[in-house]
């Protein structure tokens, strides 16, 4: 069980934003800024479990994959970009779907539909939506309260 922390005020930002979705909002949650703090770096790499294949949504998603990737060598890594697709290899058993901040969902089921199987698991640093519905039968997992 993850004990959830409150997402570093510091790291968001204030302003007018379109998300991928769509969305618009009045504030973003700058994960990719946030993993340069170390104490937030050493609380995602205690919270995401091993595995064997961890599939990173670009940008946060994947710099947060190639993080545990890091700390789990044996594992593999891929890294999904939103308009070219999978790098590297499709997984072949057990893995895990990284994201940075979770909007609609939409994202994490093209990338689902994508690979072609479930994961073991979904992570993302925040999930912003109004409505928490499974993905795919999986709970999505936040690790940080927003």
């Amino acid at each position: 069980m993850i004990s959830k922390i409150k997402y570093p005020e510091k790291y968001i930002h204030k302003g007018n934003f379109v998300f991928n979705s769509g969305q618009t909002s009045t504030f973003k949650y700058e994960v990719e800024e946030m993993l340069t703090d170390p104490f937030y770096l050493e609380y995602l790499l205690k919270n995401i479990h091993l595995s064997n294949h961890y599939i990173g949504i670009a940008s946060g998603g994947a710099l947060m994959a190639i993080v545990v990737h890091v700390r789990n060598p044996s594992s593999k890594l891929s890294i999904i970009k939103k308009q070219e697709g999978l790098f590297g290899e499709k997984p072949s058993g057990k893995w895990v779907l990284i994201d940075d901040v979770v909007t609609t969902g939409g994202s994490l089921r093209r990338a689902i539909e994508l690979i072609g199987s479930v994961p073991e698991k979904i992570i993302v640093a925040v999930d912003r939506r109004e409505v928490k519905e499974k993905i795919f039968e999986l709970e999505v997992i936040s690790l940080f309260e927003p």
